[in-house]
Protein backbone atom coordinates (compact mmCIF):
# COMPACT_ATOMS: atom_id res chain seq x y z
CA UNK A 1 0.00 0.00 0.00
CA UNK A 2 1.31 3.72 -0.77
CA UNK A 3 2.02 5.91 2.13
CA UNK A 4 1.83 9.62 1.73
CA UNK A 5 5.05 11.62 2.49
CA UNK A 6 4.73 13.84 5.47
CA UNK A 7 2.74 17.46 4.35
CA UNK A 8 5.99 20.11 3.47
CA UNK A 9 7.08 22.25 6.40
CA UNK A 10 5.90 20.33 8.65
CA UNK A 11 8.10 18.59 11.30
CA UNK A 12 7.09 14.64 11.89
CA UNK A 13 5.20 13.74 15.46
CA UNK A 14 8.44 12.13 16.70
CA UNK A 15 10.64 14.77 15.76
CA UNK A 16 8.34 17.41 17.84
CA UNK A 17 7.84 14.79 21.21
CA UNK A 18 12.06 14.11 20.99
CA UNK A 19 12.59 17.60 20.68
CA UNK A 20 10.16 18.39 23.50
CA UNK A 21 11.37 15.45 25.58
CA UNK A 22 14.59 16.97 25.64
CA UNK A 23 14.04 20.71 26.29
CA UNK A 24 12.21 19.75 29.61
CA UNK A 25 15.14 18.27 31.15
CA UNK A 26 17.30 20.90 30.23
CA UNK A 27 14.75 23.37 31.24
CA UNK A 28 14.23 21.83 34.96
CA UNK A 29 18.20 22.10 35.76
CA UNK A 30 18.32 25.61 34.75
CA UNK A 31 15.47 26.46 37.39
CA UNK A 32 17.21 23.69 39.56
CA UNK A 33 20.46 25.77 39.49
CA UNK A 34 18.87 29.22 40.08
CA UNK A 35 17.01 27.82 43.37
CA UNK A 36 19.70 26.60 44.77
CA UNK A 37 21.73 29.46 44.14
CA UNK A 38 18.83 31.72 45.46
CA UNK A 39 19.15 29.41 48.50
CA UNK A 40 22.64 29.66 49.38
CA UNK A 41 23.26 33.67 48.21
CA UNK A 42 20.11 35.42 49.89
CA UNK A 43 21.27 34.39 53.28
CA UNK A 44 24.87 35.33 52.88
CA UNK A 45 23.72 38.73 51.15
CA UNK A 46 21.07 39.20 54.37
CA UNK A 47 24.22 38.24 56.58
CA UNK A 48 26.42 41.00 55.25
CA UNK A 49 23.81 43.55 55.27
CA UNK A 50 23.10 42.75 58.66
CA UNK A 51 26.62 43.09 59.75
CA UNK A 52 27.15 46.47 57.87
CA UNK A 53 23.94 48.43 58.85
CA UNK A 54 24.52 47.13 61.96
CA UNK A 55 27.84 46.71 63.88
CA UNK A 56 30.49 48.45 61.06
CA UNK A 57 30.92 51.63 60.13
CA UNK A 58 28.42 52.40 56.54
CA UNK A 59 27.06 55.02 54.66
CA UNK A 60 24.05 55.90 55.91
CA UNK A 61 22.30 54.73 52.90
CA UNK A 62 22.37 51.13 53.74
CA UNK A 63 19.85 51.90 56.27
CA UNK A 64 17.29 51.51 54.14
CA UNK A 65 17.68 47.36 53.66
CA UNK A 66 17.49 47.25 58.06
CA UNK A 67 14.11 48.90 58.89
CA UNK A 68 10.88 46.11 58.46
CA UNK A 69 8.45 48.77 56.62
CA UNK A 70 9.41 51.47 54.32
CA UNK A 71 7.44 53.55 51.74
CA UNK A 72 9.09 54.29 48.13
CA UNK A 73 9.51 58.12 48.95
CA UNK A 74 11.56 57.05 52.15
CA UNK A 75 13.65 54.44 50.40
CA UNK A 76 14.23 56.79 47.73
CA UNK A 77 15.72 59.57 50.10
CA UNK A 78 17.54 57.01 52.12
CA UNK A 79 19.39 55.88 48.76
CA UNK A 80 20.80 59.07 48.38
CA UNK A 81 22.41 59.54 51.59
CA UNK A 82 25.71 58.12 51.45
CA UNK A 83 27.43 59.65 54.85
CA UNK A 84 29.37 57.35 56.66
CA UNK A 85 28.44 57.24 60.19
CA UNK A 86 29.53 54.73 63.35
CA UNK A 87 27.62 51.46 64.25
CA UNK A 88 24.09 51.18 66.12
CA UNK A 89 23.95 51.44 69.83
CA UNK A 90 22.65 48.54 71.25
CA UNK A 91 19.30 49.01 72.33
CA UNK A 92 19.24 49.41 76.86
CA UNK A 93 17.73 47.36 78.64
CA UNK A 94 14.73 47.73 81.07
CA UNK A 95 15.56 50.07 84.15
CA UNK A 96 15.91 47.87 87.47
CA UNK A 97 13.63 48.44 90.33
CA UNK A 98 15.82 51.47 92.35
CA UNK A 99 14.05 50.75 95.45
CA UNK A 100 14.48 47.13 95.69
CA UNK A 101 18.16 47.80 94.51
CA UNK A 102 18.80 50.45 96.91
CA UNK A 103 17.27 48.08 99.96
CA UNK A 104 19.55 44.99 98.66
CA UNK A 105 22.53 47.17 98.20
CA UNK A 106 22.17 48.50 102.20
CA UNK A 107 22.75 45.35 103.75
CA UNK A 108 26.35 44.66 101.97
CA UNK A 109 29.44 46.07 103.52
CA UNK A 110 33.16 45.56 102.23
CA UNK A 111 35.69 44.01 104.48
CA UNK A 112 39.43 45.11 104.32
CA UNK A 113 41.24 48.83 104.44
CA UNK A 114 41.26 50.14 101.64
CA UNK A 115 42.67 54.28 100.43
CA UNK A 116 40.36 57.42 100.61
CA UNK A 117 36.90 56.16 101.67
CA UNK A 118 35.37 59.74 101.27
CA UNK A 119 34.82 61.97 98.82
CA UNK A 120 32.07 63.57 96.30
CA UNK A 121 31.27 63.99 93.08
CA UNK A 122 29.24 67.17 92.27
CA UNK A 123 27.96 68.53 88.49
CA UNK A 124 24.75 69.76 86.79
CA UNK A 125 22.28 67.71 84.16
CA UNK A 126 24.51 67.16 80.94
CA UNK A 127 24.01 69.01 77.86
CA UNK A 128 20.60 67.87 75.91
CA UNK A 129 21.57 65.42 73.10
CA UNK A 130 23.26 67.61 70.01
CA UNK A 131 21.14 67.46 66.53
CA UNK A 132 24.21 67.22 64.05
CA UNK A 133 25.89 64.20 63.37
CA UNK A 134 29.05 63.41 65.66
CA UNK A 135 31.05 63.91 62.26
CA UNK A 136 29.67 67.46 61.27
CA UNK A 137 30.36 68.76 65.33
CA UNK A 138 33.39 70.87 66.52
CA UNK A 139 35.86 69.46 69.09
CA UNK A 140 35.52 71.47 72.10
CA UNK A 141 39.00 72.33 73.14
CA UNK A 142 39.89 71.47 77.20
CA UNK A 143 37.78 73.30 79.50
CA UNK A 144 39.61 76.46 81.50
CA UNK A 145 37.64 75.80 84.16
CA UNK A 146 35.67 73.20 85.79
CA UNK A 147 32.82 72.38 83.39
CA UNK A 148 29.32 71.73 84.52
CA UNK A 149 29.44 67.49 85.02
CA UNK A 150 26.29 65.60 84.50
CA UNK A 151 24.51 64.38 87.71
CA UNK A 152 24.59 61.77 88.32
CA UNK A 153 28.16 60.96 86.37
CA UNK A 154 28.31 57.88 83.93
CA UNK A 155 28.95 54.87 86.17
CA UNK A 156 30.12 51.34 85.02
CA UNK A 157 27.66 48.54 84.55
CA UNK A 158 24.62 51.74 84.80
CA UNK A 159 21.99 49.19 83.72
CA UNK A 160 22.23 46.77 85.82
CA UNK A 161 24.26 43.67 87.17
CA UNK A 162 22.21 40.66 86.03
CA UNK A 163 24.68 38.67 85.26
CA UNK A 164 24.62 34.55 86.27
CA UNK A 165 27.50 34.69 89.05
CA UNK A 166 28.85 30.94 90.41
CA UNK A 167 29.08 32.77 93.65
CA UNK A 168 27.26 35.09 95.82
CA UNK A 169 30.58 36.28 97.12
CA UNK A 170 31.54 37.54 93.87
CA UNK A 171 27.45 39.37 92.90
CA UNK A 172 28.13 40.92 96.54
CA UNK A 173 31.04 42.68 95.70
CA UNK A 174 29.90 44.07 92.80
CA UNK A 175 27.05 45.60 94.14
CA UNK A 176 29.63 47.12 96.59
CA UNK A 177 32.34 48.15 94.49
CA UNK A 178 29.74 49.95 92.30
CA UNK A 179 28.07 51.63 95.27
CA UNK A 180 31.15 52.71 96.96
CA UNK A 181 32.96 56.23 96.91
CA UNK A 182 36.23 54.96 96.54
CA UNK A 183 35.46 53.42 92.81
CA UNK A 184 32.71 55.99 91.59
CA UNK A 185 35.26 58.92 92.79
CA UNK A 186 37.76 57.99 90.41
CA UNK A 187 35.77 57.84 87.71
CA UNK A 188 37.30 54.72 86.34
CA UNK A 189 37.79 55.37 82.21
CA UNK A 190 38.59 52.02 81.70
CA UNK A 191 35.41 50.98 82.71
CA UNK A 192 33.41 53.89 81.43
CA UNK A 193 34.59 52.65 77.80
CA UNK A 194 33.91 49.41 78.36
CA UNK A 195 30.76 49.30 80.37
CA UNK A 196 28.60 52.65 80.65
CA UNK A 197 25.49 52.98 78.08
CA UNK A 198 25.77 56.36 79.30
CA UNK A 199 29.02 57.34 78.85
CA UNK A 200 28.20 55.51 75.12
CA UNK A 201 25.52 57.76 74.68
CA UNK A 202 27.10 60.72 75.51
CA UNK A 203 29.16 60.22 72.58
CA UNK A 204 26.21 61.96 70.53
CA UNK A 205 27.17 65.18 71.86
CA UNK A 206 30.92 66.32 71.74
CA UNK A 207 30.56 69.23 73.92
CA UNK A 208 28.82 66.49 76.81
CA UNK A 209 31.69 64.20 76.15
CA UNK A 210 34.33 66.64 76.51
CA UNK A 211 33.17 67.48 80.05
CA UNK A 212 33.31 63.97 81.16
CA UNK A 213 36.28 63.32 79.82
CA UNK A 214 37.53 66.09 81.97
CA UNK A 215 35.65 64.66 84.77
CA UNK A 216 37.69 61.41 84.67
CA UNK A 217 41.27 63.47 84.43
CA UNK A 218 40.11 65.69 87.62
CA UNK A 219 38.56 63.53 90.09
CA UNK A 220 38.19 64.49 94.06
CA UNK A 221 40.68 61.53 94.67
CA UNK A 222 44.33 61.97 93.67
CA UNK A 223 45.65 59.80 90.81
CA UNK A 224 47.63 57.94 93.19
CA UNK A 225 44.74 57.09 95.58
CA UNK A 226 42.91 56.26 92.66
CA UNK A 227 45.20 53.84 91.86
CA UNK A 228 45.63 52.43 95.18
CA UNK A 229 41.87 51.84 95.41
CA UNK A 230 41.96 50.61 92.05
CA UNK A 231 44.55 47.78 93.11
CA UNK A 232 43.06 46.86 96.07
CA UNK A 233 39.58 45.92 94.42
CA UNK A 234 41.63 44.08 91.85
CA UNK A 235 43.02 42.34 94.49
CA UNK A 236 40.03 41.28 96.76
CA UNK A 237 38.01 40.52 93.24
CA UNK A 238 40.65 37.68 93.06
CA UNK A 239 39.64 36.28 96.58
CA UNK A 240 36.05 36.89 96.03
CA UNK A 241 35.17 35.62 92.25
CA UNK A 242 37.75 33.12 92.60
CA UNK A 243 35.22 30.35 91.40
CA UNK A 244 33.93 32.45 88.42
CA UNK A 245 37.33 33.99 87.32
CA UNK A 246 37.78 30.14 86.54
CA UNK A 247 34.76 29.50 84.97
CA UNK A 248 35.57 32.64 82.58
CA UNK A 249 32.91 34.67 83.54
CA UNK A 250 33.16 37.56 81.26
CA UNK A 251 31.66 40.43 83.69
CA UNK A 252 34.41 38.76 86.55
CA UNK A 253 37.23 38.54 83.94
CA UNK A 254 36.89 42.14 81.92
CA UNK A 255 36.49 43.72 85.44
CA UNK A 256 39.57 42.57 86.61
CA UNK A 257 41.60 43.70 83.28
CA UNK A 258 39.84 47.29 83.45
CA UNK A 259 41.15 47.28 87.27
CA UNK A 260 44.22 46.71 86.33
CA UNK A 261 44.41 49.00 83.13
CA UNK A 262 43.07 51.89 85.51
CA UNK A 263 46.08 53.82 85.70
CA UNK A 264 47.38 53.02 81.80
CA UNK A 265 43.74 54.09 80.76
CA UNK A 266 43.09 56.69 82.34
CA UNK A 267 46.81 58.37 80.97
CA UNK A 268 45.20 57.32 77.70
CA UNK A 269 42.06 59.34 78.11
CA UNK A 270 43.56 62.21 79.21
CA UNK A 271 46.10 62.88 76.19
CA UNK A 272 45.77 65.87 74.66
CA UNK A 273 46.61 66.86 71.29
CA UNK A 274 48.92 69.97 71.75
CA UNK A 275 48.28 71.61 68.46
CA UNK A 276 44.17 72.00 69.21
CA UNK A 277 43.99 71.66 72.61
CA UNK A 278 41.39 68.92 72.61
CA UNK A 279 41.26 65.67 74.05
CA UNK A 280 42.80 63.03 71.71
CA UNK A 281 40.03 60.87 72.66
CA UNK A 282 37.47 63.29 71.04
CA UNK A 283 39.54 63.43 68.17
CA UNK A 284 39.15 60.19 67.70
CA UNK A 285 35.66 60.00 68.55
CA UNK A 286 34.89 62.35 65.80
CA UNK A 287 36.77 60.95 63.08
CA UNK A 288 34.65 59.25 60.88
CA UNK A 289 37.47 56.32 60.52
CA UNK A 290 36.72 53.75 63.00
CA UNK A 291 40.38 53.21 63.76
CA UNK A 292 41.24 55.65 66.30
CA UNK A 293 38.80 54.80 68.34
CA UNK A 294 39.70 51.11 68.13
CA UNK A 295 43.11 51.76 69.41
CA UNK A 296 42.11 53.04 73.21
CA UNK A 297 40.64 49.22 73.44
CA UNK A 298 43.74 47.57 73.45
CA UNK A 299 44.43 47.78 77.34
CA UNK A 300 41.06 45.92 77.90
CA UNK A 301 41.55 42.96 75.55
CA UNK A 302 40.11 43.80 72.25
CA UNK A 303 42.50 42.77 69.44
CA UNK A 304 42.49 45.50 65.97
CA UNK A 305 40.73 44.13 62.99
CA UNK A 306 43.11 43.00 60.92
CA UNK A 307 41.17 44.96 57.71
CA UNK A 308 41.69 48.34 60.06
CA UNK A 309 43.01 51.21 57.67
CA UNK A 310 44.95 53.45 60.63
CA UNK A 311 44.41 56.79 59.89
CA UNK A 312 48.37 57.88 61.06
CA UNK A 313 47.32 61.20 63.47
CA UNK A 314 49.34 62.39 65.94
CA UNK A 315 47.39 61.36 68.58
CA UNK A 316 47.73 57.59 67.89
CA UNK A 317 51.31 57.61 67.84
CA UNK A 318 50.92 59.46 71.14
CA UNK A 319 49.28 56.49 72.01
CA UNK A 320 50.65 53.42 71.48
CA UNK A 321 54.06 55.32 72.49
CA UNK A 322 52.37 55.61 75.79
CA UNK A 323 51.07 51.74 75.77
CA UNK A 324 54.82 50.87 74.96
CA UNK A 325 56.08 52.61 77.83
CA UNK A 326 53.56 51.03 80.11
CA UNK A 327 54.51 47.88 78.46
CA UNK A 328 58.54 48.36 78.77
CA UNK A 329 57.83 49.57 82.34
CA UNK A 330 58.31 46.46 84.87
CA UNK A 331 55.88 47.91 87.30
CA UNK A 332 52.97 48.78 85.21
CA UNK A 333 53.74 45.72 82.41
CA UNK A 334 52.81 42.84 85.32
CA UNK A 335 49.12 43.91 85.06
CA UNK A 336 48.59 44.72 81.86
CA UNK A 337 48.22 40.85 80.54
CA UNK A 338 45.21 41.57 77.88
CA UNK A 339 47.23 44.52 76.73
CA UNK A 340 50.15 42.10 76.13
CA UNK A 341 48.15 40.31 73.86
CA UNK A 342 47.11 43.21 71.48
CA UNK A 343 49.28 45.68 71.11
CA UNK A 344 51.77 43.95 68.61
CA UNK A 345 48.75 43.38 66.04
CA UNK A 346 48.03 47.09 66.64
CA UNK A 347 51.56 47.99 65.98
CA UNK A 348 52.17 45.88 63.01
CA UNK A 349 49.04 47.40 61.46
CA UNK A 350 49.88 50.86 62.82
CA UNK A 351 53.55 50.07 60.88
CA UNK A 352 52.22 48.91 57.84
CA UNK A 353 49.57 51.79 56.90
CA UNK A 354 51.75 54.64 59.04
CA UNK A 355 55.49 53.47 58.70
CA UNK A 356 57.91 51.28 60.98
CA UNK A 357 58.68 54.71 62.72
CA UNK A 358 54.54 55.22 63.48
CA UNK A 359 54.90 52.13 66.32
CA UNK A 360 57.56 50.36 67.94
CA UNK A 361 57.00 46.45 68.62
CA UNK A 362 57.57 45.27 71.82
CA UNK A 363 60.04 42.54 72.45
CA UNK A 364 57.84 39.81 72.90
CA UNK A 365 56.40 40.32 69.14
CA UNK A 366 56.53 37.72 67.12
CA UNK A 367 58.70 37.20 63.86
CA UNK A 368 56.58 37.56 60.76
CA UNK A 369 55.29 39.62 57.89
CA UNK A 370 52.78 42.12 58.53
CA UNK A 371 49.21 40.96 59.04
CA UNK A 372 47.86 40.07 55.88
CA UNK A 373 44.60 42.44 55.28
CA UNK A 374 40.83 41.46 54.24
CA UNK A 375 38.58 43.65 52.23
CA UNK A 376 37.63 46.72 54.11
CA UNK A 377 34.34 47.06 55.48
CA UNK A 378 32.89 49.38 52.70
CA UNK A 379 34.03 47.07 50.17
CA UNK A 380 31.87 44.30 52.39
CA UNK A 381 29.12 46.57 52.47
CA UNK A 382 29.24 47.80 48.76
CA UNK A 383 29.20 44.17 47.63
CA UNK A 384 26.26 43.41 50.26
CA UNK A 385 24.06 45.58 48.11
CA UNK A 386 25.31 44.44 45.20
CA UNK A 387 24.50 41.28 45.29
CA UNK A 388 20.98 42.06 46.81
CA UNK A 389 19.96 44.07 44.36
CA UNK A 390 21.56 40.98 41.77
CA UNK A 391 19.32 38.50 43.14
CA UNK A 392 15.93 40.78 43.32
CA UNK A 393 16.37 41.23 39.60
CA UNK A 394 16.64 37.61 38.99
CA UNK A 395 13.36 36.71 41.00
Amino acid sequence: MFTPPPSPGQAPRTTSRMASSSLIPSLKRRIGRRTRWTVVLVPMALILITASTRYLTHPAAFDMFSEPTLNWETLSNRASDWTPHKRHPQPAPAPADNANAASTLGSLTLSGSITSLTGTTSGNPASPTSTLPTADQTVPTIPASPPDLPTPFPQPFDSDLSQNFSSVSCFNFFANMTNTVAFRACRPFSFLLQSSADFIEAQDNLTTLNNIVWGTCNTSFTEDDCSTNMAWFSSNLESSCASDLKDGNSMAVGTQIALNAFDVMRSAGCLVDPTTNTYCYLDAVRNSNPSDTYFYSLPLGVSMPNNTIASCSACTKSLMTLYYGALDNSSQSAGLKALKSTYNGAAKIAAADCGTAYATLTTTASNGALPARTAPRRLIGSFAVALALSLLSLL
